[in-house]
C-alpha cells in the first residue's frame, strides 16, 4: 500500500476569510493529491492583533507524523521552521515570508491588485492617492511597495504626508489613520488601505469629522471582507483568492514531497480583480444618500469583460468542480442579453437566468458569491452605465435586479441558518461543559453535542519542556481508535495516527490539534476530527479548548481554594484568631467560634455589626468606623485598627481587626467586607511595660533621661513663650556610691541607690520631676521656683540623701555634690541645661564634696580646661609620656640605701616634666587613675628586675595607690601578673595606702590587704595622723610601716606638741611592732631629732630628690644618712 503523504499545518486561526480560505484551499489540494492534513493552531497564549507575535504552543507535536510542513501566514518561527528543514521535512509558507528561512511562499498577487487598486482611483481622476496599513506585516509591506511603484507608473510621486502606518490591522486603527490624515492640511482625495477593517474604521473617521466618502475622499481596500458590501458606503476592494493562495501551498508541497526540485522564494497566485462598489463612487448604495448635485464624483463605467473577469476570478481555481471559463462567459453573455430584452423581459427568461447561475456555481458558497456579484454589477450598471454606450434597458435591469435580490436574500438566509447552527452548537458545548466537572469535562462527553466525529484529550504530566503527554479523554462512538484513557503519549505522534487517518478527506474533514490553555499554563492538547470553515470568524475548536482549560483551571482553583481554606483555619486556629464576612447590602453577617468568643457572642446569637460597636470602648468608636469605611472605599487594600472590646465582665481588652473590602460594584465601593480578630491584650500589656522601661528607671522606678528630658524641653518652651515661667535643674552625683558598690557589691549599690530615690522622691513636690539618669547621677526638675531658695532646697535634698542607710547589717553613708542651672540662662536646647548643671555640679565637687554649686559663666573655662585635660591624658597614657622616678628611703641608722618611694611624672611634649599634683586630680574622677596605676606597678616591677641585674643586695620600692586603685577589682590581678611577668619577688614591691581608703569600709579593707599581705607585698599606711583610723581598727590591719604625714615633720622642734605627736606616733610602732617613715626632712637637725626618738627610717630632699631609675639605681648600698651628715659639715 502506497504511503500517504501527511502535511502539518500550522496556522495562527482555524476559520475566517483569510486563516480559514487559505486553510481550505490547502486542504483540497493536498487530498485531492492523495495526502492528508494535520491543523495545529499556534497563536500566542493572549489574543493579538499584532500578526508579527508567534505562538509556539502547538508546534511540538506530530513531529514523527508529519512528513512536510505549512504555516499558514505567521505561525511558526524561524527556529522551529530550520529544525524541520533539518529533520529533512519540506516546508512552505504562505502570505509571509520568515527571515532566515529558505523555502517557497505561496503569496496572493498583492501588486496585481494594488496596481489594478490604483489604476481605478486615476480611472475616477484621483491624482493625491494615500495609503493607510501596519507595515509590520509581510502582505502589507508588499502591498505598500506596489502602491509606490503604481504611482510611479501614473507619473505620481508618493508623499509622506499621504502614509499614514497604522499601528494594527483593526477598526480602531484606521479611525486613528483618518485623524492623522486629517491633520496635514492637504489631505489626500483618495485612499488605499491594506486591510478591509482599516478601511471601514478610515470611513467612520472621516465620516464623523465631516469628509464625505467618496464625494471628497475615496477608499479602496484589500481582501474584500464580507461585512465591507454592507458597510455605508459599501467597500469597494481587490478580491484575492486566498483559498487559491492555499491550494497553491498545497500543490508546492506535495511536489516537494514527490522529490521534484521546488524553488524557494515567491510563488505567486495570480487570482485578483477589483469589486467596485461604493466607497470609489462605482455605484450608488441603496441605503446612501448620493452627493448633491454638481459633485465631481463620476463612476468608472463598466467594461463588457468586468463581468467575465470577476467572475472567472471567483470560480477558478485547482479545486474539483472548476468552472471552465467559457462557462462564466456564457454567463454574463446571457445577463447582457436578457438587460437588453428591456420590456419584453419575461419570468421564463429570469427562471433560465437562475438555472444558469445553478450550473455554474459548483456549490451553495459559490452560488452566493455568483449571485452577489451579478447584483453587484447590475447595481452598478444602473448607477454608471457601460462604456460602451450601449446601456440597458431600465425595465429589464429593475426586473433582474429583483430577482437576483431575492436569491441572495435567500443564500443570506441560508448562511444565517448555518451560522445559528455553529453559534448553538457552541452553546450547546458551553452549557455541557459548565455543567459538568472536571472528570467529565476530560472524558469528552461533550463533544457528543458537536459535529465532531471523534477527539482525544491529551495533558501534560508537567509544564516542562518535552515532558510526556498522558491522555485524559477519549471520545469515539464510531469505534476509530485504539486508545486509553491513562496512556501514555509522546508528544512527537500526537496526534495519533488512527484519528489522523479517520479524517474524511472528501468531506473536507481533517485533523485538527488546538492547544488546552490559559495565559498562565498550558495543559495540554486537544485533537478532534473537524473542518475548516471560511465563511465564520467563530473559532469553534479554540472555543471549545478555552472552555475546557477553564473547567480544568477551576477544578485546580477549586482545589487550591479548599486547601487554602483548610490552611487558613487551621493558621488561624493556630494563631486563636477569629474570622468574620460582612454583606454589605444585607448586613448579614457571619463570625466564627473564635471570633464570637472574642466579641462576647453567644454560640447561637445573631451576628449584628450594631452589637460589635456596642461593645466597643467609646474613645475607640470613631476610629473603629473609620477603618471599615476606608475598607469600604478602598477594595483590596487592606485595613487594620487596634481597640478595646468590653467583655461580659465588664473589663476591657485589646484586639487587632483586620479588614479586606472585596468584591467591588459599579460605584467601586465594596460588596463585601472579610477579615480576621485577634485578641492583643498580652502584647498590649507587654507594650505598656515597655513603654515605662522605656521612660522609666527599671530600678528605682523614677523618671529617666529620657522622660527628664521630655518634660524639661516643655519646660524650656513654656519659657520661651511665657519669661516670666521660671524653671530649675538639680544635678546630682553621689559621693562615696562606687566604694559601696565595689566594697559591698552591686546588690547593695542597688539597695542604697533604691533608698536614696525614694528620700528623693518624698523630697520634691507633684509639679516636680525627680529622675535618675543612670548609675549614682540623679536629677531634679523644679518647677517655678523661688530664685533664693534654690540652694536651700538643694542643701534639704543633700541632709535627706547623707542619713546613714542600712545595708546588711553595714551602715553606710553618702553624700551629694549637687549642680543647679536655671531659667535665667536663657536656654533654647534643654540639653545645654543639664551639660550646665553637670559642669556646675563638678565645680562642687572639686571644691568640697557633699557641697552644692550654681552654675555661671566661668564654670564653662573651667570645665573646658578638664575636659581638655582629660583628653591629654588619655593621648599621653597612649604615647607612653609618663616616666617614674625614685625618691630614696633612707635607714637613719647609716645602713646602705635599698628602699625607694615610686612617684610619677609626665614628660609633658609643651610644657616639660610635670609633678603630680599637675595632672592627678583630673584623673581622679574617672578610670584613667586606674590605668596609669596599673602601669606603674608594673613599670616599677621591670625597674626593680633592671637593678637587680647588676645590685645583688635588697630593693624595694613603695608604690602608692589612690581610692579608685585600692578598690579596683583587679587590682590583685594586676599585682600578681606585674610581679609574674618580671620575676621580682612579692617583697620587693611596697604598696602606699591613705588612711581614709581604708577607713570608707574597714571590714572589706582589710579583706583586700590580707589578700594583697598574702601575695608576700608589703603595705605601708601613708600621710599618717591626718585620717580617722582609730588604733583599734590600725592594730587589726596587716600593716608593715608608718608613715608620718609631711606637714607634721615640718613643725618638728618648732610646734611642741606637734614634737611630742611625732614621738608618739614613733612610740606607737614600736609598740605595735611597725616601722616608722618619716617624710619631708629636710635638715639635718629634723634627721637627728628622729633619730634621737627611735624612728629608723627618713625620706624628703635632705637626702635625695626623686631621681629617675637609672641615677636612683647608682645610689643603692649608699648610706645617704651618713653623706647627709658629712655634707652638712661640722657647723651644722
Amino acid at each position: 500500500m502506497p504511503h500517504t503523504w501527511t502535511v502539518l499545518a500550522l496556522a495562527r486561526h482555524i476559520g475566517g476569510f483569510y486563516h480559514g480560505e487559505l486553510l481550505a484551499g490547502l486542504v483540497r489540494e493536498v487530498t485531492a493529491q492523495g495526502g492528508r492534513v494535520v491543523v495545529a493552531q499556534t497563536a500566542p497564549e493572549a489574543p493579538e492583533l499584532d500578526e508579527t507575535v508567534v505562538g509556539e504552543a502547538a508546534l511540538s507535536v506530530a513531529w514523527d507524523q508529519a512528513d512536510a510542513v505549512v504555516t499558514i501566514a505567521l505561525s511558526a518561527s524561524a527556529p522551529f521552521l530550520a529544525r524541520m528543514l533539518e529533520l529533512g521535512k519540506p516546508v512552505v509558507l504562505t502570505s509571509q515570508q520568515v527571515d532566515g528561512v529558505e523555502a517557497p511562499v505561496a503569496l496572493p498577487d498583492n501588486h496585481g491588485g494594488t496596481r489594478a487598486a490604483v489604476d481605478h482611483l486615476r480611472a475616477h481622476g484621483h491624482t493625491r492617492i494615500g495609503f493607510v496599513g501596519d507595515l509590520r506585516q509581510y502582505d502589507y509591506r508588499e502591498r505598500h511597495a506596489a502602491y509606490r511603484d503604481a504611482l510611479a507608473a501614473h507619473g505620481l510621486t508618493p508623499r509622506d504626508e499621504l502614509l499614514v502606518v497604522a499601528r494594527d490591522w483593526s477598526e480602531v486603527a484606521g479611525e486613528d489613520a483618518a485623524r492623522e490624515l486629517l491633520a496635514h492640511p492637504e489631505r489626500p482625495d483618495a485612499v488605499v488601505t491594506a486591510s478591509g477593517d482599516n478601511a471601514i474604521g478610515l470611513i467612520r473617521g472621516l465620516t464623523a469629522a465631516g469628509v464625505r466618502v467618496p464625494e471628497d475622499v475615496a477608499v479602496v481596500a484589500f481582501d474584500n471582507v464580507e461585512h465591507g458590501a454592507y458597510a455605508t458606503p459599501s467597500l469597494s476592494s481587490v478580491h484575492q483568492r486566498f483559498d487559491e493562495v492555499g491550494a497553491l501551498a498545497g500543490s508546492l508541497v506535495m511536489r516537494a514531497l514527490r522529490g521534484e526540485r521546488v524553488p524557494t522564494g515567491g510563488h505567486v497566485a495570480a487570482a485578483t480583480v477589483i469589486v467596485p462598489r461604493g466607497s470609489c463612487g462605482c455605484s450608488d448604495d441603496v441605503l446612501t444618500a448620493r452627493a448633491t448635485p454638481g459633485s465631481r464624483v463620476a463612476g468608472v463605467p463598466v467594461q463588457p469583460d468586468d463581468l467575465h473577469r470577476t467572475l472567472s476570478t471567483l470560480l477558478a481555481g485547482r479545486h474539483p468542480g472548476t468552472v471552465a471559463p467559457d462557462a462564466t462567459a456564457a454567463l454574463a453573455t446571457e445577463l447582457d442579453r436578457l438587460l437588453q430584452l428591456g420590456d419584453a423581459l419575461t419570468e421564463a427568461d429570469l427562471d433560465g437566468l437562475l438555472s444558469h447561475m445553478h450550473e455554474v456555481a459548483p456549490d451553495a458558497d459559490a452560488l452566493h458569491r455568483v449571485t452577489s456579484v451579478l447584483t453587484e454589477h447590475v447595481q452598478r450598471l444602473m448607477s454608471v452605465g457601460t462604456s460602451t454606450g450601449a446601456d440597458p434597458h431600465a425595465a429589464a435591469l429593475s426586473r433582474v435586479a429583483a430577482a437576483l435580490w431575492r436569491l441572495q436574500n435567500h443564500g443570506s438566509v441560508r448562511r444565517s441558518h448555518a451560522l445559528a447552527h455553529h453559534v448553538l452548537e457552541g452553546s450547546d458545548v458551553a452549557a455541557a461543559l459548565l455543567r459538568a466537572d472536571a472528570d467529565a469535562a476530560r472524558g469528552l462527553g461533550w463533544l457528543a453535542h458537536t459535529h465532531s466525529r471523534a477527539g482525544l484529550l491529551a495533558l501534560w504530566d508537567d509544564a516542562a519542556p518535552g515532558a510526556p503527554l498522558r491522555l485524559a479523554g477519549v471520545r469515539d462512538p464510531g469505534g476509530l481508535l485504539d486508545h486509553h484513557v491513562g496512556e501514555e503519549l509522546d508528544w512527537r505522534r500526537f496526534p495519533p495516527s488512527d484519528l489522523v487517518r479517520a479524517a474524511d478527506g472528501a468531506q473536507g474533514e481533517v485533523c485538527l490539534v488546538v492547544p488546552v490553555r490559559t495565559a498562565t499554563r498550558r495543559w495540554g492538547l486537544l485533537a478532534v476530527l473537524g473542518v475548516v470553515n471560511p465563511r465564520s470568524s467563530h473559532e469553534a475548536y479554540h472555543h471549545w479548548a478555552t472552555l475546557l482549560a477553564s473547567v480544568l483551571e477551576g477544578e485546580e482553583l477549586a482545589v487550591s481554594a479548599r486547601a487554602s481554606e483548610a490552611r487558613y483555619a487551621h493558621a488561624a486556629r493556630a494563631a486563636n484568631d477569629g474570622l468574620w464576612e460582612l454583606d454589605v447590602a444585607t448586613h448579614a453577617m457571619h463570625v466564627s467560634p473564635r471570633g464570637r468568643e472574642i466579641l462576647g457572642l453567644d454560640p447561637d446569637a445573631p451576628a449584628r455589626m450594631e452589637r460589635w460597636t456596642e461593645v466597643t470602648h467609646p474613645d475607640d468608636q470613631a476610629r473603629v468606623r473609620a477603618a471599615f469605611a476606608q475598607a469600604l472605599d478602598g477594595p483590596e487594600v487592606p485595613v487594620e485598627v487596634e481597640y478595646r472590646l468590653r467583655k461580659p465582665d465588664g473589663v476591657y481588652r485589646w484586639v487587632l481587626s483586620r479588614g479586606l473590602g472585596v468584591a467591588a460594584g459599579p460605584s467601586g465601593r465594596a460588596a463585601r467586607l472579610v477579615g480576621s480578630l485577634s485578641d492583643i491584650h498580652p502584647r498590649k500589656e507587654l507594650e505598656e511595660q515597655l513603654r515605662a522601661a522605656a521612660l522609666y528607671d527599671h530600678l528605682t522606678g523614677l523618671p529617666n533621661r529620657r522622660l527628664f528630658l521630655d518634660r524639661l524641653t516643655a519646660a524650656v518652651e513654656q519659657h520661651r513663650r511665657e519669661p516670666g515661667s521660671r524653671f530649675a535643674v538639680l544635678f546630682f552625683d553621689l559621693d562615696g556610691f562606687k566604694l559601696v558598690n565595689d566594697s559591698l557589691g552591686h546588690l547593695m549599690g542597688d539597695q542604697l541607690l533604691l533608698a536614696v530615690a525614694e528620700r528623693l522622691r518624698t523630697q520634691v513636690r507633684g509639679v516636680d520631676t525627680a529622675a535618675r539618669f543612670g548609675g549614682d547621677e540623679f536629677a531634679v526638675l523644679l518647677s517655678e521656683p523661688e530664685p533664693d531658695e534654690l540652694l536651700a532646697i538643694a542643701q534639704r535634698i543633700q541632709e535627706r540623701i547623707s542619713a546613714p542607710v542600712e545595708l546588711a547589717g553595714h551602715e553606710v553613708e553618702v553624700t551629694a555634690s549637687v549642680g543647679v542651672a536655671t531659667s535665667s540662662g536663657e536656654y533654647t536646647d534643654p540639653e545645654d541645661v543639664l551639660r550646665d548643671a553637670d559642669i556646675a555640679m563638678y565645680d562642687a565637687k572639686g571644691s568640697e564634696r557633699g557641697s552644692a554649686s550654681v552654675f555661671d559663666p566661668t564654670m564653662h573655662v573651667r570645665a573646658t580646661v578638664r575636659l581638655r585635660a582629660r583628653g591629654e591624658l588619655r593621648t599621653a597614657l597612649a604615647r607612653s609620656e609618663f616616666v617614674v622616678h625614685y625618691q630614696p628611703i633612707v635607714a637613719l641608722d647609716g645602713s646602705g640605701l635599698e628602699h625607694f618611694e615610686a612617684l610619677v611624672r609626665w614628660e609633658h611634649p609643651e610644657r616639660g616634666l610635670l609633678l603630680p599634683g599637675d595632672f592627678l586630680p583630673a584623673m581622679e574622677d574617672n578610670a584613667t587613675i586606674v590605668t596609669l596605676g596599673s602601669w606603674v606597678v608594673d613599670e616599677v616591677c621591670r625597674q626593680i628586675a633592671t637593678w637587680s641585674q647588676d645590685y645583688p643586695g635588697a630593693v624595694a620600692v613603695s608604690v602608692n595607690l589612690s581610692h579608685r586603685e585600692f578598690w579596683a577589682p583587679a587590682l590583685l590581678r594586676t599585682v600578681t601578673d606585674s610581679l609574674a611577668r618580671h620575676g621580682v619577688p612579692a617583697r620587693s614591691l611596697i604598696l602606699e595606702i591613705t588612711e581614709s581608703v581604708i577607713m570608707a569600709d574597714p571590714t572589706v579593707a582589710r579583706k583586700v590587704m590580707a589578700d594583697l599581705r598574702g601575695l608576700g607585698v608589703r603595705l605601708h599606711i601613708d600621710d599618717f595622723g591626718t585620717g580617722q583610723s582609730s588604733l583599734n581598727a590600725l592594730r587589726t590591719f596587716p600593716v608593715d610601716a608608718l608613715k608620718i604625714d609631711g606637714a607634721f615633720i615640718r613643725e618638728l622642734e618648732v610646734v611642741e606638741q606637734t614634737t611630742e605627736l611625732v614621738r608618739i606616733i614613733v612610740e606607737m610602732g614600736r609598740v605595735l611592732g611597725i616601722e616608722v617613715v618619716a617624710e619631708c626632712v629636710e635638715t639635718p637637725s629634723q634627721a637627728d631629732r628622729l633619730r634621737s626618738m627611735g624612728c629608723a627610717n627618713a625620706q624628703g630632699w635632705l637626702y635625695a630628690r626623686a631621681l629617675p631609675g637609672a641615677e636612683a639605681g647608682a645610689l643603692l648600698g649608699h648610706s645617704l644618712a651618713s653623706e647627709a651628715v658629712e655634707a652638712a659639715g661640722p657647723g651644722r
